[in-house]
């Protein structure tokens, strides 16, 4: 069952931030900054919030880079973003205030944290020239428009 706590602060992204393998057996304990990290052979650590948190974006845009990114030709505000390993696909849909998408990560961060970025949506940013969403959102709000990058 995903939860704000374990949607950000899991044993995965333990994982990927100490390179171990994914049968290294993990556990984790929030603290007030802090995560404290056990992995079975070793001593505990702690691995700050901060740094759970730039692992959660700078995953979600590494991932975004291997998505295809197309645009709906009769709708410029749509896209298709396909995932060519998992033959998934995605419609993601653009607007002055932010960007939608149907994927449970999306769900979940929006549920959680009232607000949602998920690597399809980073897929599509990426393709439009825009390094964040607040980079886009600032952009259309200031005049931008919506545009497919040079």
């Amino acid at each position: 069952m995903v939860t704000a706590f374990n949607l950000v602060y899991s044993v995965a992204a333990v994982r990927r931030l100490l390179g171990l393998a994914h049968e290294a057996q993990v556990q984790i304990r929030e603290f007030f900054k802090v995560i404290w990290v056990w992995v079975q052979g070793k001593r505990p650590t702690f691995i700050s919030k901060a740094v759970f948190k730039a692992h959660f974006v700078e995953w979600r845009k590494a991932a975004a880079r291997a998505l295809a990114v197309t645009q709906n030709v009769f709708q410029p505000s749509i896209f298709s973003v396909r995932n060519e390993t998992k033959n998934s696909a995605y419609q993601v849909q653009c607007f002055s205030g932010g960007l939608l998408c149907k994927c449970e990560d999306f769900k979940n961060q929006a549920q959680f944290f009232g607000k949602a970025c998920c690597k399809h949506i980073y897929g599509v940013l990426g393709h439009l020239g825009f390094d964040s969403l607040q980079h886009y959102i600032t952009a259309l709000g200031s005049g931008g428009y919506l545009r497919k990058a040079a």
